[in-house]
C-alpha cells in the first residue's frame, strides 16, 4: 500500500512540474485551444490566460503522455518530458543502484534480480556490475548470454538479444538518437528519437563495441573490438572498424538440434 502511495505522490509531482515546463514553451496553437473555452479571450490578463493554460496540459497530460510513448516505440520524434519516461527512468535508476551495490561474487543473485526486471531473460544469463540500462523493460535477451563489466544497454526503443551472445566489457548497445536539426532538438516535442536494435544468435562482442539505433545483427555474428556498427550485420560475417565493415565470412550457422 506504502508504496502505491508514493508511486502515485512521485506521479503527481512529476506531472506537477512537467505542466510548468509545458506552458513556458507553449505554441500559438495550443493558445488558442486552451482559450478556446473563453468567450472572449482578449479580455484576459496574461496570469489569467497563464490559468488556463496550465489547466490545458493538466487535462491533456494524460494523453499527451500516452501518445509520445508511441511516437518513442514507433520510432518517431517524441519529447522524453512526460511523467511515464521520468518515472521510469526513477524507477530504472532505484534498480540500478541495487544491482551494481551487489557484490563481486554475487553473481547469482544479479541473474536473478535481472529476471524480474527485464522484458525477459533467459536460462543462464549473467551480466557483471557496473551495469546500465534506461528502463529494462523494453530489453529481451535469450539463454546462455553474458554481458562483462561496464556495458550499456539505452533501450529507449525494443533491444532484443539471442541465445549464446556474449559482449566484451564497455560494449554500448543504444536504441536513442537525437535530429540533427537544432531547432528541432532545442523543441522538447521533437528532441528525441528511438529505434530498436536486434540481435541473432551466437554472436561475440569484442571489448567497446558499439551498436547504434535501428541495426539489426543476425546470427553467428563478430564483432570486433571497439567497432561501431551503423548498419545491418548479416549472418556469418566477422566486422571491424568504425563504421565496422565487413572483413571475413565464417561457416553457415546451423541452429541446434533440440532435443527429443
Amino acid at each position: 500500500m506504502f508504496k502505491n502511495l508514493k508511486e502515485k505522490l512521485i506521479r503527481t509531482l512529476i506531472k506537477k512540474s512537467l505542466v510548468n515546463r509545458y506552458v513556458d514553451i507553449i505554441d500559438e496553437e495550443t493558445k488558442k485551444q486552451a482559450l478556446s473555452v473563453v468567450e472572449d479571450p482578449s479580455s484576459l490578463t496574461e496570469n489569467d490566460k497563464v490559468k488556463y493554460y496550465k489547466q490545458y496540459y493538466e487535462e491533456h497530460m494524460d494523453e499527451i503522455n500516452r501518445t509520445e510513448k508511441e511516437k518513442m516505440m514507433a520510432g518517431l520524434p517524441y519529447s522524453p518530458m512526460i511523467p511515464d519516461i521520468i518515472y521510469e527512468n526513477m524507477v530504472c535508476g532505484e534498480f540500478l543502484d541495487k544491482f551494481n551495490a551487489t557484490k563481486s561474487n554475487d553473481t547469482l543473485k544479479r541473474a536473478d534480480m535481472i529476471k524480474e526486471f527485464f522484458k525477459h531473460t533467459g536460462k543462464n544469463v549473467f551480466i557483471q556490475s557496473p551495469f546500465r540500462c534506461m528502463r529494462g523493460y523494453n530489453i529481451s535477451i535469450g539463454d546462455d548470454c553474458f554481458m562483462n563489466c561496464d556495458c550499456i544497454i539505452l533501450d529507449d526503443n525494443e533491444v532484443s538479444i539471442g541465445k549464446n551472445c556474449w559482449f566484451g566489457p564497455r560494449c554500448l548497445l543504444i536504441t536513442g538518437t537525437h535530429p540533427t536539426n537544432y531547432k528541432e532538438r532545442r523543441n522538447i516535442k521533437t528532441c528525441s528519437m528511438a529505434k530498436p536494435i536486434h540481435i541473432g544468435n551466437d554472436c561475440f562482442f569484442g571489448a567497446a563495441s558499439i551498436i547504434l539505433p535501428g541495426v539489426t545483427i543476425g546470427n553467428n555474428v563478430v564483432v570486433g573490438a571497439g567497432s561501431v556498427v551503423t548498419k545491418d550485420v548479416p549472418s556469418n560475417t566477422v566486422v571491424c572498424g568504425n563504421p565496422a565493415r565487413p572483413i571475413k565470412q565464417l561457416d553457415p550457422y546451423v541452429e541446434d538440434e533440440k532435443e527429443e
